[in-house]
């Protein structure tokens, strides 16, 4: 099942290098387990970001199941701070303390994350996510790109008028920890770069006013574009798609990348609405990095592309489904001791295609099989998960057998 990260208000495996930022995380109903694989979460982005002010967030953790959500992030906003790039724009109050080299709220947290208690998470560091578990590391990076600047108050109101940081939803509010700024309909820093199919800003009220049917149209037409330099050249010069659905959702709509473009097999799914059983993303993605430097942040320079390159990709086994042989194919960007497994829906292995150090060689390589497990036994018809991993990464894919 898939469970969308619904509210994400203001709203790599990575080398381990130097730390250029930090977090101050205070905790409330969290075990240590849990502790343990969001500190891993903050330890990466610590490793990306640029600031000598500490980032202060805080975790509950609680039973958000009547919600459907995996995680909730309320991002705390500043306007015209010293050294504010813009004017009348807000930013996340993380980002503004980077620019003007202080906490410009001491008292005050950055970000509040609400992280659901009743999901079963898996709680390791190592990316070796079963498949019928949700990775925490990955939701809690997820969640905290959105405290960082990943995030639009994009609303429409029951009157089906559009809005840019007019209408908050009230739930949203009362989840704050701290005073929720009046917004008063000025833009998200990240809302600067938000554009239609034609090129078109949205925050530009002399096409769209604010609030309009006309953004209304635009925040489900299902064709909106994230429209910075830094995002568009991660993404071979191409303006990044982001997810505009038809039915909106206040929370989901705007502030994702689209879902169908950067799916789960791509290197840039974190930021996207929806997260899978068993999908892990444990790097930010290129396009993610660059939306990051697009609002104003500044990014360690330590080999940030070469680490945010997926170590290996796993693609569809062909054909599928299948009877008596199939083909898994995959491709690496270095020397990696690897195993590539098959298991059936209980969660069981039920064979071993691969353990062993592969080199690089071409790029490519391909495991042929048929369908017998590993004690030549003949699988049983159904569908069955092989999944691809080293110490620090894992991807997995559904295949079928038929009789």
């Amino acid at each position: 099942m898939r469970i969308v990260c619904f509210f994400s208000f203001l709203m790599l495996s990575f080398t381990h290098n130097a730390q250029t930022s930090s977090f101050n995380i205070t905790y409330t109903g969290t075990s240590n387990q849990a502790e343990q694989a969001i500190n891993k979460a903050a330890d990466i982005w610590s490793n990306i970001l640029i600031s000598n002010v500490p980032i202060k967030l805080n975790i509950t953790w609680g039973d958000a199941s009547n919600l459907g959500v995996l995680g909730i992030t309320i991002s705390n906003g500043i306007k015209d701070f010293p050294n504010a790039p813009y004017s009348n724009v807000w930013y996340p109050s993380c980002l503004a303390d980077a620019f003007a080299g202080y906490d410009l709220q001491p008292s005050d947290t950055d970000m509040d994350i609400f992280l659901d208690s009743s999901t079963d998470w898996y709680f390791g560091l190592d990316g070796n996510c079963p498949f019928w578990q949700h990775d925490l590391v990955s939701c809690a990076l997820h969640e905290i790109g959105h405290g960082l600047g990943f995030y639009s108050v994009a609303n429409i109101s029951n009157q089906n008028e559009g809005s840019f940081s007019l209408q908050i939803e009230p739930f949203a509010i009362s989840l704050a920890s701290f005073p929720m700024p009046n917004l008063n309909g000025e833009p998200l820093i990240y809302d600067l770069f938000v554009q239609n199919f034609q090129g078109e800003n949205l925050i530009d009220t002399n096409l769209f006013q604010n609030p309009s049917n006309l953004l209304a149209t635009e925040f489900t037409s299902d064709y909106l574009y994230f429209s910075g330099i830094n995002s568009m050249n991660a993404n071979n010069n191409v303006r990044p798609q982001i997810y505009a659905p038809s039915a909106f959702a206040f929370g989901s709509s705007v502030l994702h990348l689209d879902e169908t473009v950067f799916h789960s097999s791509t290197s840039d799914a974190l930021m996207t609405p929806y997260s899978s059983s068993g999908e892990v993303n444990h790097l930010p993605g290129a396009i993610t990095v660059g939306v990051l430097l697009d609002i104003g942040w500044n990014i360690n320079g330590v080999s940030i592309a070469e680490n945010t390159k997926e170590p290996f990709v796993l693609n569809q086994n062909y054909p599928n489904p299948f009877v008596n042989e199939t083909t898994i194919s995959f491709s690496m960007n270095s020397p990696s001791q690897i195993a590539l497994d098959l298991y059936n829906l209980r969660g069981k292995k039920v064979r071993s295609l691969l353990n062993s150090k592969q080199s690089i060689g071409s790029g490519n390589h391909k495991i042929k099989f048929e369908p017998k497990d590993d004690k030549g036994n003949k699988l049983l018809p159904g569908v069955y998960f092989y999944i691809l991993k080293n110490k620090d990464t894992s991807i997995q894919k559904k295949l079928m057998v038929c009789e």
